[in-house]
Formats: C-alpha cells, structure tokens, sequence
C-alpha cells in the first residue's frame, strides 16, 4: 500500500512539474485599496488676500502657512462666493452660488435683524463624506443657525460640534470666560484661537484611533472683529510699524494674524507626530475680504462688504499628498463653491451635481493641468449694509474679464484683471462690446437662480 502511494506522488510532482514547463503559473495581481484620506479644512474668518507672508506681507508674520504653501499648491485668483461670512460658508457647504439659494445675507430681515440659516433641505459635504463612512468634526465659528440654534452642524453631516452656534464673533471677547455656546469654560485669560485648536486636536486624536477616514472643519473665529491679542505680540507689531513708517497700522489684528499661524502650526505638527501628514489632504483659506478696519488688501482694491477684489479675492492653499506638486502655483480663477466637488472627488466618492450646482471639481488643476476653466463666476450682494465699503452689487468674472453691476444707480464697470489686478481702468467705453457679453450672462445666470434684482 506504501509503494502504490508512494507511486501516487511521483506521478503528480512530474505532472506538475510538466504543467510548470509548458506554461508558467500567472498569479493575478490583487488590487491594494489605498486609504481614503483624512481632510482638514481650514476656514480663517475675514483674513485678506493680502495677509499671509506668502501672498507678499512684509510685516505680518506667518511661517507655518508659508511652509503650507511650500508643500502644495497655492492659489493666486481664488474666491469667496461672497464678500460677508454668512453667504460664502453657506456656499462652501452647498455648492450653491448665493444667487441661487437666496442666501445672501447674514440677516434674512435686516430690519428686524432676524437670522439667516441653512435649511435642512440642503445635502451638505459633510453629510456625503459622512454617509460614505467618515467620522465627521466641527470647531468653531458655524453662523448658519437661526437664533433658537435649532440647525446646528449636527444636523448637518458633522457628528461633533465644538463652539457652532449663531454666533458671527465672540461677543465677549477673545479671551476666557468665553460665555459661548457649546463650548465648555475654561482658566481666566486663555485664548480661544489658542483653545479651538486644542480642541480640534482632541477630536482628530480621538478620530484616529478608528479606522474609519475623518473629516475636521476647523472654522477659526479668528481674525474678525473684536481685535483682541497678546501683549506681547501687539508690541511686537507697533514696532515693527514704526520701523516701517506705517501709518494706521492695526498691530492687533497683526498679532492676531500671528496667533492663527501658530495654532495653524500646531495642527500640521501634531499630524506629522501621528505620521498621518502623508494621507491628509489640507484646505487653507478665507470667507471673504479683510475689513477696513483692520488691514489692507493693496493691490487690491475695495475691503469686506464690496465686490471689487479686496472683499471676494481669498487666499488658498491644498496640500494633497503625492498629488499637488511642492511649491506650486496655480492662476486658475476658482471659486469657494468648487470645494465640495472637489473633496467628494479627492475622496473618491462620486459627484453629487443635484447638490453642487455651481461647483465645478478643481482636481485636474490640482494636479498640474495648464488648461483647467471653471466657468463663470458670479456673485450677488444687493445688500446695504449701512456703512463705509459696501455698494450692493453683482458682478461677474469670466477669463480674464470683470463686470461689476450697481444696484444705487452707478454706472457699471469693466474691467482686465490680467493688466489691472487693482481694478483702477474702467474699460466699459473702449470694450462695449465684452461690457455688453458680460451683462447678458450675468442677467441670464441671475434669472435663471430667480433672483430678487433691487429695483
């Protein structure tokens, strides 16, 4: 019985050994799922185009965001959808231009200042990243809640909320007690800016102990109004004005710059201690132009509440490892509402156009395409808001072209951001025919939104 087993053997070695010589065993390739990436939005609130080192600052100091810059991509023409808060983080969190939703206001009644909110209707990203199994955090500044907080974000897609609420600012102040809602006190004297990024940092400790991708909107406060800084930064900065010859130079908003650099620093080092750097796509910018009260935009022109540069024209900064090349520089005009589809697609999730209507995916140019158009870009602020720096508006950008349309009785304006980034040529007489081009998308966009055109 041995033998006849051990006949047995033989005769399959040399079978197989014949099946090896005639044709060798293919072993199919498995396919090896990369992780989904963790994202970490950074929203800082009425920071200017102008206020970062690397957009050209020579007195505000900001190494860690410049370090950001050097590490992905940085965007010269990048907007918000709106030169107020409200408006431009609504569209951040739709896809939506406000023209569209009829959210272009902070306040749905100005009068009565009653609050404008989101409606639960809206599907933000938070929401999509969120049914697709990611762990889902907010800190900060939310603004898109009625005065009751009955649409906090969560409701809308985030599974934590630290300091949203209605609150525009923190109306006691920059330093503890905070007095704020959903955010637990703290010692006497400890800065928020200071605080939030703590907090921020617990929850993504938290988050990454699952397996699960996580998304953390960390919404600074920090740098609108009231400006409130440290001592020791403020003096810094009214010496460095003086040695500069700078005349009304607000050297708390300045140290206020500074505090958000380091606290953005602290986010990028606790990510490289984790070793979770290399799968953690970064989004740096801003809700809307610098407030005259506070900075410049130069060159740009206009402030917070216009539609001329200086209140739409952000800064913005992606870093998306292994894509984005070091130091790049993108000139491409994109807009605020572009980061939902562009996330859902960095995610690998698929598109949700029924929501995103106005964004377009600006992945192809983050990664290195020359040829990248997102369209037209509008924006729609008929709003008084009963001060200095405000005209209501609405305007358009297509290419290179600036259409302006006042809602006071001032005449319009055209003009070539590619020759004149300071808005100063009106080119509406020598270009009548690109003014008249303008105005009919512009007109056929807002009716098509069934927007409420002043009389």
């Amino acid at each position: 019985m041995k033998y006849l087993i051990s006949i047995l053997l033989s005769f399959l070695i040399i079978s197989c050994q014949q099946q090896s010589d005639d044709k060798p065993i293919e072993l199919q390739p498995q396919e090896v799922k990369q992780p989904k990436p963790n994202i970490l939005f950074i929203l800082v609130d009425d920071m200017g185009w102008s206020d970062l080192g690397v957009y050209g600052n020579k007195i505000h100091e900001t190494p860690q965001v410049d370090k950001l810059a050097a590490a992905g991509m940085r965007f010269t023409n990048a907007y918000a959808s709106c030169p107020i808060c409200g408006p431009s983080r609504h569209a951040i969190m739709t896809g939506k231009f406000p023209s569209r939703t009829g959210f272009i206001d902070n306040l749905s009644d100005r009068k009565n200042r009653v609050r404008q909110f989101m409606k639960l209707k809206e599907f933000t990203f938070a929401e999509a990243l969120k049914d697709s199994g990611y762990q889902t955090g907010f800190v900060g500044k939310w603004h898109l809640t009625d005065e009751t907080n009955s649409h906090l974000p969560d409701v809308q897609g985030f599974d934590i909320n630290i300091a949203g609420s209605s609150w525009g600012f923190p109306m006691e102040g920059f330093f503890s007690p905070y007095q704020m809602p959903n955010l637990k006190e703290s010692p006497k004297d400890e800065y928020l800016t200071d605080r939030l990024t703590t907090e921020a940092i617990q929850v993504m400790e938290d988050f990454s102990k699952k397996a699960a991708p996580w998304l953390m909107y960390m919404s600074y406060y920090t740098v609108h109004s009231p400006y409130h800084a440290k001592e020791e930064k403020i003096e810094k900065y009214v010496e460095k004005a003086r040695a500069a010859g700078k005349e009304n130079f607000n050297s708390k908003y300045a140290a206020m710059v500074e505090s958000m650099d380091e606290n953005v620093g602290r986010l990028l080092t606790w990510l490289d201690e984790k070793d979770l750097r290399k799968n953690t796509i970064i989004i740096f910018t801003s809700d809307n132009g610098g407030s005259h009260r506070a900075t410049t935009n130069a060159p740009l022109r206009g402030y917070k509440g216009e539609v001329y540069e200086g209140g739409i024209r952000e800064p913005l900064i992606v870093d998306w490892p292994g894509v984005t090349k070091p130091g790049s520089i993108c000139n491409a005009p994109v807009h605020s509402t572009d980061f939902y589809p562009s996330i859902l697609e960095m995610a690998g999730l698929p598109l949700l156009p029924e929501q995103h209507q106005d964004g377009t995916s600006i992945v192809p140019a983050l990664k290195g395409s020359k040829s990248f158009d997102r369209g037209p870009q509008l924006w729609f602020f008929p709003v008084d808001l009963g001060r200095d720096h405000n005209e209501p508006a609405a305007a358009i950008r297509i290419g290179d072209w600036k259409l302006i349309q006042f809602y006071n009785g001032k005449g319009p304006e055209l003009y070539n951001l590619n020759t004149d980034i300071s808005e100063t040529n009106n080119l509406l007489k020598s270009n009548p025919e690109k003014a008249t081009e303008l105005q009919a998308k512009m007109d056929a966009m807002l009716e098509a939104h069934q927007a409420k055109i002043p009389e």
